[in-house]
């Protein structure tokens, strides 16, 4: 990886978004497979980015730059303005939950450094994909049951296009607590689980209940549009129940969004 992917990759991660057709956008989507050409533009999904991530981690290198600034340093840096080359004004924010015994402490969720929020007193970290199911994870009785013999359980929002999924690869780097990883049942899903440190379980519920939910969501997409990248990463992965998850998904060859899985018993 030359220095332009490098900072290319970085910027994806620290500023998810699509991008203008470029040199260096051709040869990520050509030796990494990160990115759609859509005629004079690259798309980026979450996906995308997450798979940025592993790349950057695979080859050593920082996920995002440590060089960028923040508005109130860059104003006493002449030549620096306090809207150019610093961080945006979600930037280094984590959106994170405490739950106490399987109970939500306080209403909705806050927002921290990563830092800040990876120093938080807990027994457990889990990662959860997507926001949607961030704000309504006490609405997952299962997952509430699940940890309810954890005294404090941290939870952290993976990021989107507000809240760096960089700043939150940051945080989670950076906690050495154990972690659970909760995302959507498909290929990509097992793979974000798979690279967290610390993994002791990738999230979902009972093997019968979960399968009749795959059965009944007929969701083969999720399965046949990600397999050729991930399947044989995760043919090789022994990690928590990365294992058994992936065995049930190649038998159905099906995937199951996180968000369908909250009315599940």
């Amino acid at each position: 990886m030359d220095a332009a992917q490098l900072r290319y990759l970085q910027g994806l991660v620290q500023s998810p978004g699509n991008r203008q057709l470029s040199a260096v956008a051709k040869r990520c989507s050509e030796e990494f497979r990160i990115g759609t050409r859509v005629g004079r533009h690259f798309k980026y999904d979450e996906k995308d980015i997450a798979y940025a991530i592993a790349v950057l981690r695979s080859h050593g290198l920082p996920v995002t730059s440590t060089e960028i600034l923040d508005r109130a340093d860059a104003a006493i840096r002449p030549g620096i303005t306090e809207k150019r080359g610093t961080t945006a004004p979600h930037g280094d924010s984590v959106a994170y939950r405490l739950f106490r015994c399987g109970m939500p402490q306080g209403v909705g969720y806050g927002v921290a450094c990563a830092i800040e929020v990876s120093q938080l007193p807990a027994d457990m970290m889990m990662v959860v994909e997507n926001f949607e199911t961030f704000r309504q994870l006490h609405r997952y009785g299962w997952v509430m049951k699940r940890i309810e013999s954890v005294v404090a359980c941290l939870v952290v929002f993976r990021g989107d296009t507000v809240y760096s999924v960089g700043d939150a690869t940051q945080c989670v780097e950076s906690s050495k607590l154990p972690k659970i990883g909760f995302h959507d049942f498909d290929p990509a899903g097992l793979y974000m689980s798979a690279t967290l440190p610390g993994l002791v379980e990738h999230l979902m519920p009972s093997i019968s209940v979960l399968e009749a939910a795959v059965s009944e969501g007929r969701r083969s997409d999720l399965y046949f549009s990600q397999i050729a990248q991930f399947e044989g990463r995760l043919e090789k992965e022994t990690r928590a129940n990365i294992r058994d998850a992936w065995k049930l998904m190649r038998r159905m060859q099906k995937g199951l969004p996180q968000e369908w899985m909250r009315d599940l018993t």
